[in-house]
């Protein structure tokens, strides 16, 4: 005897596959979900991507006239992406800070990294004033007195940090060429300072004059070099650099 077929029951032949949650052909809700969802990698990807596009809409525009759709143009992103990710104008600004910093200090304690010590930090002056004097570092500048000036950060928040930071760097530089043997300094703190200070003062002076360019940060950095380590001896250290 054969049994009867429910008139709800589909057709021989018509029935939908079956839904197979164990990774194979077919696939699950929750796995489309997932796939809805960047990686870990992608949102990294993305978040650069949304940095590098500010970066070159405000070389190109200016801090004035930026704007978050001219972002997501560039970016060939939603503007709701970028809202995703940074609330306004100043968290963005502030990212590009220490995205910018980050990878400022890092390029420049990486020169020289195997050459005597007074070629390295002769280098690392050179490579300073040129990027304190391009498009990028007076950028970097412009958005640093932003955030401390219009954005209100308080007590010239964003710049004490940069300066902070960067003597934090070099006094770690001077500490493990100590540790190699290389230098003797007695207070690295103090020379930190000094060695940041001398670089940004003639920043400041060269700024105010015409023709600076690589040939005079060398002459200037072979100069500044010799003074600098001079006096370190002159403190009464018993070794001076190196090489």
């Amino acid at each position: 005897m054969t049994a009867s077929r429910s008139t709800t029951d589909p057709a021989p032949g018509t029935e939908a596959p079956a839904t197979d949650t164990r990774g194979g052909s077919g696939t699950s809700a929750s796995q489309a979900v997932r796939r809805g969802r960047p990686s870990v990698a992608e949102a990294e990807q993305l978040y650069g991507k949304i940095l590098e596009a500010s970066w070159q809409v405000l070389l190109d525009t200016g801090l004035d006239t930026f704007t978050f759709d001219r972002v997501a143009r560039r970016a060939h992103i939603g503007k709701a992406t970028i809202y995703a990710r940074f609330a306004g104008k100043r968290e963005l600004m502030e990212a590009l800070v220490h995205h910018g910093m980050a990878k400022r200090r890092a390029a420049i304690s990486a020169m020289g990294s195997n050459a005597p010590l007074a070629d390295a930090f002769r280098l690392r002056a050179v490579e300073t004033l040129e990027l304190l004097h391009s498009p990028d570092g007076k950028l970097m500048e412009r958005l640093i007195d932003w955030l401390d000036t219009d954005a209100g950060s308080p007590q010239g928040g964003y710049r004490a940090m940069v300066y902070r930071t960067a003597v934090d760097t070099i006094r770690s530089n001077f500490e493990a060429a100590q540790q190699r043997g290389d230098i003797v300094i007695g207070d690295c703190e103090s020379a930190a300072r000094f060695w940041l200070e001398g670089i940004l003062g003639h920043f400041k002076m060269a700024s105010s004059e015409n023709g600076q360019d690589r040939a005079q940060h060398m002459r200037w950095a072979d100069r500044y070099v010799g003074y600098f380590f001079a006096g370190v001896r002159q403190q009464g250290s018993p070794g001076g650099p190196l090489g």
